[in-house]
């Protein structure tokens, strides 16, 4: 099984080979960049979790160090050079904005934008709103960080790679819009080959090399405008939507990192399992 599988992920996933981009040119692309941060979950999953220590809302989720889940993101992108942020909320709304104080604690400007409805709009209609509001910029370069999607032990800056991959992307490719992902994800079960109505193989949780999306994508200005124009149906989200058509169009890049480089923060466990691996991390005033 573990052949063929290897197989399968050297038939999947063939990354762009990125060359070290110029530093100065990606601070300054950094500088002029959105970050927009979904935060306006309702956390279903998390509420045993969070509500046990007093936060309702998941982004607010401590973290060892006193960062909260959010904070940890803003606080990757303000190091690289990021000084422009949306939060776009929803559920504990009030609590989240409060806690982001204009982006003060950071040395960056952070603004909310409120979801139009009370049951939410996806994150689609989250962002055409805080356009149509003036909030989010249309013509800008707009990084989507879903805001329970962490990466850990990267080496190096990982919003500075990023930008440099969709820069390439965008130069080379013609691409619109450049996703982060993974190079596949543990399977959570026992895995088997049959043959003949017969096992032939047993592997405990083997990793599937399937590429997954990591909830971090770069967004032209005409991706934006593509989203506002199909944003026709409620609680529409553009990984759903929008990377099919671009996927199709030959115009949807990607950057590959390691798969124990990403966690995504949706249940007790992985919770439990980010906080034991960020523990090490300093306190955001070192």
């Amino acid at each position: 099984m573990h052949r063929e599988l290897t197989a399968l992920g050297e038939a999947l996933c063939r990354p762009l080979d990125l060359s070290h981009g110029a530093a100065a040119e990606l601070e300054s692309l950094a500088a002029e960049a959105v970050v927009a941060l979904p935060a306006g979950g309702f956390g279903y999953r998390m509420r045993s979790v969070s509500e046990s220590g007093g936060v309702t809302q998941k982004s607010l989720l401590p973290l060892p160090n006193g960062e909260t889940l959010i904070g940890r993101i803003i606080r990757q992108y303000a190091a690289a050079g990021f000084r422009r942020f949306v939060a776009l909320v929803n559920y504990e709304g009030q609590a989240v904005e409060a806690h982001l104080a204009d982006g003060a604690p950071w040395g960056v400007e952070v603004r909310a934008s409120y979801d139009p409805t009370a049951t939410g709009s996806g994150r689609t209609g989250a962002m055409v709103h805080a356009m149509a509001e003036g909030v989010l910029p249309e013509d800008r370069t707009v990084v989507v960080h879903n805001a329970d999607c962490h990466v850990m032990r990267y080496e190096g800056s990982f919003p500075l790679d990023l930008l440099h991959a969709h820069v390439t992307a965008t130069r080379e490719r013609n691409a619109v819009a450049t996703l982060a992902a993974v190079e596949g994800t543990p399977y959570p079960y026992t895995g088997m080959s049959i043959a003949g109505g017969l096992v032939t193989g047993i592997e405990m949780y083997p990793f599937i090399p399937v590429p997954t999306h990591t909830g971090i994508t770069v967004l032209t200005p005409e991706a934006l405008e593509g989203l506002r124009q199909n944003a026709l149906q409620s609680k529409q989200n553009f990984e759903r939507d929008m990377f099919p058509r671009w996927s199709a169009e030959g115009r949807l890049a990607a950057m590959v990192i390691r798969h124990d480089q990403w966690v995504a923060v949706d249940d007790r466990k992985s919770y439990r399992n980010f906080s034991a691996a960020v523990q090490d991390e300093p306190p955001p005033s070192d």
